[in-house]
């Protein structure tokens, strides 16, 4: 955990001094692939476990109930949010 948490530093440093370059200003493509190929890689470590696959019954539905529920707090954080917090008078 230690190491990643380095990595992540080291990261946003070296993102810092290399703001200040044009290379730097259009990552979120570059990002979006990088996410892209990591949920796939995850896809089939997931897929070629054989104890998950085995398995699916007893863990889908609960891991189901998580993501639904942790995707109703979100929304229900993020309404509240800029209910709260949001610009008076319709501004956005």
């Amino acid at each position: 955990m230690f190491m990643v948490l380095s990595l992540l530093m080291l990261g946003m440093g070296i993102g810092c001094v290399l703001r200040r370059f044009r290379c730097s200003a259009d990552t979120s493509r570059s990002v979006s692939i990088t996410i892209a190929a990591l949920i796939f890689i995850f896809g089939t470590g997931v897929g070629s476990n054989k104890a998950i696959l085995d398995n699916i019954g007893n863990i889908g539905v609960p891991a189901l109930v998580i993501s639904i529920l942790g995707i109703s707090g979100s929304l229900v954080a993020a309404y509240g949010y800029d209910r709260f917090f949001g610009k008076k008078g319709g501004e956005k």
